[in-house]
């Protein structure tokens, strides 16, 4: 399997993609940017840097919990911020 890998299959009224990503955290000024690679050979970033075009809390948390999870996670409770929502 490498990033780019992309296999199809059936679910419930249509078709459903699994794509093979590449997915690594790092450190861009005081921000973390985690990258993802591997969707028709482009990268893209999300951050945990509120207020900048690639914040998405929840993308970032999940992905974040994703890496801590591989053990692939150097910055320890940094980006915890995003486990809980914004006051409104």
């Amino acid at each position: 399997m490498k990033p780019g890998d992309i296999r199809t299959f059936k679910k419930g009224q249509g078709n459903a993609v699994v794509v093979a990503v590449g997915v690594w955290v790092k450190r861009q000024g005081k921000a973390l940017h985690i990258h993802l690679a591997g969707i028709s050979g482009k990268q893209t970033t999300v951050t945990n840097q509120r207020g900048a075009e690639r914040y998405h809390r929840t993308l970032f948390r999940d992905l974040r919990n994703l890496l801590i999870e591989s053990n692939c996670w150097p910055y320890g409770d940094e980006g915890s911020e995003t486990e809980t929502r914004e006051p409104r």
